[in-house]
């Protein structure tokens, strides 16, 4: 009777396609630290809440709070959440929780509990874990970049620039790297599934390499290549700037410069090595010893990664708007730009020094008059208030 039913439903196309032999659910299950010697797996016995493991949820638990709180903190302030560079930095600080949130948890799960490992679940850990995550973080970096060059490019015209092209160009920016990472990816990622089993107990697939290593290319080299062009540019028009700021509030000459050069060297040195070890150990054939360098070098790349989400949201405090947020003073320059609101969020915008009352005194009052009100102001021994 089953070999009738056998015979009713056809060949079985998994037996009949071409590819190479991958069970997601056993390698999803495989430690990171385990060693890959040709078809022999060596484990470290890591399947335990040991040391290295409560190490690993630490670190997510990290990632989780620290980014959180960066991003509570620039939404919960008007002053900040109305500057599209800081959306942009909430956008980056959201891809990085991925590692936290899933990839991270997601592992653990699966060394634990290796019997019960479900297919489309490994599946979806594989893709996000090796290939979406990197992409969309590249790629909402080099929305950030742009943003700061375009921001240093157009400083002198930014009046002109009407608020709602300004809201349109943010969203833009805000929603291109995750739309670019699914549209391109995805359809790569499985076409590379060449075939599953018919056994509902197995997650094997007969897979093409060719597709997986088109992939990993595509997540790393495109993001990666663009900021490593405009950060730069970015830097040397930074240096370029005049003294004096035409932007509302102001960024300090020099600032954006370093700032894109940090976010690089974190996003693309971080991530490049983990990209060149998977693509040379899915195009080299395992049959000697150097696999389990690889392996090794492959743990490695892993930890650097998830170390520089860790430290990541350090790097935002390069920035002077969130720095003097967090000390609860913004300290804006207002002799070189007129601020139309003062009292958002509750936030004291510093007083303009006495040197500079001949700027801010109204049109009504004459020369002689500024200067008594500054020897006054100067040589008094408690400022008087106007």
């Amino acid at each position: 009777m089953s070999n009738k039913s056998e015979s009713d439903a056809g060949p079985d196309p998994f037996l009949a396609a071409r590819g190479s032999l991958f069970d997601f659910s056993q390698m999803a299950a495989v430690d990171w630290d385990d060693i890959h010697n040709g078809e022999q797996l060596i484990p470290r016995a890591y399947t335990s809440w040991n040391a290295l493991n409560i190490v690993r949820l630490g670190l997510s638990i990290w990632i989780i709070c620290s980014h959180i709180a960066i991003i509570v903190f620039i939404l919960g302030k008007q002053i900040l959440r109305t500057q599209p560079k800081n959306l942009l930095i909430v956008n980056v600080a959201l891809v990085n929780m991925l590692l936290g949130v899933f990839v991270i948890p997601g592992k653990l799960h699966f060394i634990l509990n290796p019997s019960h490992v479900p297919c489309n679940l490994a599946v979806a850990w594989d893709f996000i874990a090796n290939y979406f995550q990197p992409s969309v973080a590249l790629f909402a970096v080099l929305s950030l970049v742009f943003e700061r060059f375009v921001y240093v490019y157009t400083e002198k015209r930014q009046r002109k620039i009407k608020p709602l092209a300004q809201i349109l160009g943010t969203i833009v920016l805000l929603v291109v790297p995750w739309l670019i990472s699914t549209l391109f990816l995805l359809p790569i990622y499985f076409g590379g599934l060449v075939a599953k089993a018919r056994d509902p107990n197995m997650c094997l697939y007969k897979t093409d390499d060719h597709f997986f290593v088109a992939t990993q290319l595509i997540s790393f080299i495109p993001p990666s290549l663009g900021v490593f062009i405009l950060a730069p540019f970015t830097g040397l028009l930074d240096c370029l700037r005049p003294k004096r700021c035409f932007y509302k509030p102001l960024t300090p000459k020099g600032e954006s410069m370093t700032v894109t050069t940090v976010v690089t060297l974190f996003s693309i040195f971080a991530e490049a090595p983990f990209c060149i070890v998977r693509v040379l150990m899915m195009r080299l054939e395992c049959n000697t010893p150097d696999c389990t360098r690889f392996s090794e070098t492959l743990t490695v790349t892993w930890w650097v990664r998830i170390i520089k989400t860790a430290v990541f949201p350090f790097v935002w405090l390069f920035y002077t708007d969130i720095r003097d947020a967090m000390g609860c003073q913004m300290d804006f320059r207002m002799s070189d730009v007129d601020l139309d609101s003062d009292e958002e969020d509750g936030f004291e915008l510093k007083q303009p020094e006495p040197q500079t009352l001949k700027h801010t005194e109204s049109k009504e009052s004459d020369e002689s008059e500024i200067e008594t009100r500054y020897a006054k102001v100067h040589f008094a021994p408690t400022p008087s208030t106007s």
